[in-house]
């Protein structure tokens, strides 16, 4: 590495304070974390790990990337691309037969500026290519004499595997990681501002394609299709959380969506909860819309809403506790005279590499997550969600994300905590790509 990696010196950091010489990372998340290495392999979601990262308490000691030598031509393409690629050193092996195919000289095909750069990185290349990830990571650690160590792993079958090899104390590292990973480097943050630009890009979208008749699912194609244009990656084929049809007919706007071509009518609540990925960081991003003009008692519930969870911001400060921002919202909703307030959900957790990472022990998405809750420090990036399953009015969602400062929290969205209200017929709308 040219300069230092900040989130290879958190990492450092935390594993000194708690006695570990190193960690062994192969899941997808944590690869990308320490060593920026990512490619479309990982979104395969296969149960082996297509590349691996060790990382050593000992800031002297390299950071070492491992991966298929078939795959030395991305890690070129990624430096082409000037994103983030950091190691001091490279461990190769044998992805099934891709590898030994690849070594194969074609004399009718001419050499490119990619194999001149890929050819570059052999470099750093340290030791033989080895048939499987596993050997590859155990010859990492043998010749950096790790044998007796203290090391983390986030998958326990690689710590097995190595044992015969590298005799080691076994630790977990998932919860490990997230800790490291739930508090942001001031270059996380850069680039989730960022980020947060295109997450209003994308909401305001997504607002622009209702109109009474409009059809659900061209909707949901749409908000896809503005997100890839823009180089987003959408959480799947729908590209959002909420609202779905049911036997083809019923609207339900808080149903995890399901397929159906129930077109919007006058007076149905749109829950807008646009999810996807760029550069690596979720955008998580929601809005509550209406087809036509709405109620006034239902504007009312809104607004009072809203005003609940700016309430709640104010307390997202260093040293408060996440459990403490439901009863906030709860109270609010109830001096206000809105029907059952106990049907206001309220999530605070960290976002990031994955939507939802929360400090906590596993399992940490069970009730842990809100009843206990974690203390928010500096630098996290927190996404406050807010969401009424009121039913004598309908449902209204609001969600944004901040970064915890020493003073008020920085919002990274700055679409407005407004209702949507989308008329009868269709506006204008941006381009797919501008």
């Amino acid at each position: 590495m040219n300069a230092v990696n900040a989130r290879v010196a958190r990492m450092q950091q935390l594993m000194a304070a708690e006695g570990l010489d190193a960690a062994v990372l192969t899941h997808p998340h944590d690869v990308r974390y320490a060593t920026g290495y990512h490619s479309v392999l990982e979104r395969w979601t296969q149960m082996e790990a297509f590349a691996g990262a060790i990382v050593f308490a000992d800031a002297r000691k390299p950071t070492i990337l491992v991966i298929p030598e078939a795959s030395l031509g991305i890690v070129a393409v990624l430096r082409k691309q000037g994103k983030a690629c950091d190691y001091d050193e490279i461990r190769t092996f044998d992805m099934l037969n891709f590898c030994e195919v690849s070594r194969y000289v074609d004399p009718d095909r001419a050499t490119s500026s990619l194999a001149k750069d890929a050819g570059v990185l052999g470099q750093a290349i340290r030791g033989e290519c080895k048939p499987d990830i596993a050997a590859a990571i155990a010859a990492a650690l043998a010749d950096h004499a790790l044998a007796g160590a203290t090391i983390a792993f986030d998958e326990h079958r690689v710590s097995a595997a190595v044992s015969a090899t590298v005799a080691h104390r076994y630790r977990d590292a998932l919860d490990f990681m997230m800790r490291v990973r739930v508090v942001k480097t001031a270059d996380e943050l850069a680039r989730y501002r960022a980020v947060g630009t295109m997450a209003d890009r994308v909401i305001a979208h997504a607002g622009s394609l209702l109109h009474e008749g409009a059809e659900w699912k061209e909707v949901q194609a749409g908000i896809c299709d503005f997100m890839v244009r823009n180089d987003v990656i959408p959480v799947d084929e729908g590209a959002m959380l909420f609202g779905g049809t049911y036997d083809g007919e019923d609207f339900i706007p808080d149903l995890f969506r399901t397929s159906g071509r129930r077109t919007l009518r006058g007076g149905d609540i749109v829950i807008l909860e646009t999810q996807g990925v760029l550069d690596g960081f979720w955008i998580d991003i929601n809005r509550t819309a209406v087809i036509g003009r709405p109620s006034a008692d239902y504007q009312r519930l809104h607004d009072v809403l809203r005003d609940g969870f700016l309430k709640m911001v104010e307390h997202l400060r260093p040293g408060v506790s996440t459990n403490s921002l439901p009863p906030i919202g709860y109270e609010h909703l109830k001096a206000a005279g809105i029907p059952t307030p106990e049907k206001l959900l309220v999530v605070a957790h960290g976002i990031g590499l994955m939507p939802l990472e929360i400090p906590l022990p596993y399992p940490a998405a069970g009730l842990a997550g809100v009843k206990q809750g974690f203390v928010m420090e500096e630098g996290m990036l927190i996404s406050l969600d807010s969401l009424f399953f009121g039913a004598k009015l309908g449902p209204c969602h609001m969600e944004n994300v901040y970064a915890i400062t020493a003073g008020a929290p920085e919002p990274m969205y700055a679409a407005p905590l407004e209702l949507i209200v989308a008329d009868a017929a269709a506006a204008p709308r941006e381009p797919a790509h501008a």
